[in-house]
């Protein structure tokens, strides 16, 4: 009948000695039943450390028959042949009178139980783990703090001591170490650290450099003698990294070292590339978010400035008698600011090409492309003073078309500018000089064009522009101070 049962049955005389063995028990423990039978069963299968209580309980039934374990399951470990100790079920049962007594022992292997139960714990604690941190690091204010909540989220899960990130060097494939560390206790992680600082990680270089390059997790069991491993003599037994990403570009790294010796964990391999996914999603969420406020703001600044100057355009042209005159000056210059505004929108708002800005406010005043010369370095200029530049060409442009060179079929208009760099600062001038048109006179009175280009373009430019009247044809000249960043062309 022993030998029929599902379980591993072990019989036990009241002396300890092991007087049965079912096939099972052979199964599950290694020893046949002829090595068991005759045997103490504290020998056998009973690891060290529950050894005196067995004794003390064995005894204590044999003088008083009471009972602590019999007829009920417990959970406790045994040793297999091997030495190997396993989590078992055991439940006992007597057979016989006290003094008679057989003690039939009934167990069950339950280590793929446990082991079920272990990582059913451990997939619910990393869930709880991945929401937790997503969540905190949406709410934390700064990049930093939310890598310290990954770096202290991965030690406690892992029971490593050490983390640390390292962040890409902005336009750099190269990653740098930060003051971004979690630590077991203070001090522990020190000589890594300032080891750390001194070092620089391009892509393949270091585990840090590993993980740049490839964008997936990587693993180091011995940091000693891999040669992957560049920072050396420090004591590190195993260390594991893993990217964090931002629009598929690594952004970070985030890295963990361990004193004691450790194999890859596919599973906690799986958790980390999860969690760098889903914090860079988060860090992507509130790049775009930042964007989108700082796009609200810079609307409301343009359409204020637009605005203005809208204003402002309306005030100086309806000044006049000629109203249906007033009304189509009034439309052109709205036309040129609106061809500036489209310029500018094809460049995300961010500069425009000074060619660009003068070629397109020519044309868009009537004047023939091939009797407008524009030469000069490839310049980029800012939103406000691409506008200003743009109304007064405009205006140049205009006037030229009424009166000057261009009111003819012989003018010509050339636009030159140059950068003057002799100085501390570099310096802009810019000409418009027109020849072929009717002789010029100086005008009795400065109209709005005058106005606009002398004292609101000199005053945006932060330098000076003037219109002068020769008889062979108006010519501007402004200068101004010119940003380094403008002539990166």
């Amino acid at each position: 009948m022993l030998d029929t049962a599902l379980d591993a049955v072990v019989v036990m005389t009241r002396e300890g000695i092991v007087a049965g063995w079912n096939e099972r028990a052979e199964l599950t423990f290694g020893w046949t039943g002829g090595e068991a039978v005759g045997r103490l069963m504290s020998d056998l299968i009973i690891p060290e450390q529950h050894r005196e209580a067995h004794c003390r309980g064995l005894a204590r039934y044999n003088a008083t028959a009471e009972e602590r374990v019999l007829g009920r399951r417990i959970e406790i470990t045994a040793l297999d042949k091997s030495g190997r100790e396993f989590p078992v079920e055991l439940s006992i049962t007597v057979a016989g009178h006290p003094g008679e007594a057989l003690f039939l022992g009934f167990l069950r292997d339950i280590s793929e139980r446990r082991e079920a139960e272990a990582r059913l714990r451990r997939q619910a604690t990393e869930t709880e783990m991945l929401f937790n941190v997503t969540r905190i690091a949406a709410e934390t204010p700064s990049f930093d703090e939310a890598l310290r909540v990954c770096l202290k989220a991965i030690c406690e899960l892992t029971g490593w001591p050490a983390g640390h990130a390292l962040v890409v060097r902005q336009g750099k494939a190269e990653l740098v170490s930060t003051s971004v560390w979690h630590e077991e206790r203070p001090g522990v992680a020190a000589l890594l650290a300032a080891r750390s600082r001194e070092m620089r990680f391009t892509p393949g270089v270091g585990l840090p450099g590993l993980i740049l390059e490839s964008g997936e997790p990587a693993w180091i069991s011995d940091p000693e003698n891999d040669p992957a491993f560049l920072r050396k003599g420090l004591g590190l037994a195993a260390a594991f990294g893993f990217p964090i990403k931002s629009e598929g570009r690594v952004v970070a790294v985030l890295e963990f070292f361990s004193r004691d010796a450790s194999q890859p964990d596919p599973d906690l391999m799986l958790t980390v590339r999860t969690l760098g996914e889903q914090v860079g999603r988060v860090l992507e969420r509130r790049r775009t978010e930042e964007h989108l406020r700082l796009l609200v703001n810079e609307l409301n600044h343009r359409v204020k400035n637009s605005l203005a100057v809208v204003q402002s355009i309306a005030a100086q042209t309806l000044r006049g008698e000629d109203m249906e005159g007033a009304r189509r000056a009034f439309e052109n210059r709205l036309s040129a600011l609106a061809a500036a505004h489209d310029l500018l929108t094809s460049q995300n708002w961010q500069s425009a090409s000074l060619r660009e800005v003068i070629e397109k406010a020519g044309i868009g005043c009537g004047a023939s492309p091939d009797r407008l010369t524009v030469a000069g370095p490839e310049l980029r200029v800012q939103p406000r003073t691409a506008v200003s530049l743009a109304m007064a060409v405009h205006e140049l442009c205009t006037n030229a078309v009424k009166y000057g060179a261009f009111s003819n079929d012989l003018g010509r208009v050339r636009v030159e500018w140059g950068v003057d760099t002799s100085g501390d600062e570099c310096r802009l001038r810019l000409v418009w000089r027109e020849e072929g048109g009717p002789p010029v006179a100086p005008p009795a009175r400065r109209g709005f064009g005058t106005r606009m280009i002398e004292r609101a373009l000199a005053a945006e430019l932060g330098g000076s522009a003037r219109i002068d009247f020769p008889p062979e044809g108006i010519s501007c000249t402004v200068e101004a101070p010119l940003p380094p960043a403008a002539a990166d062309g």
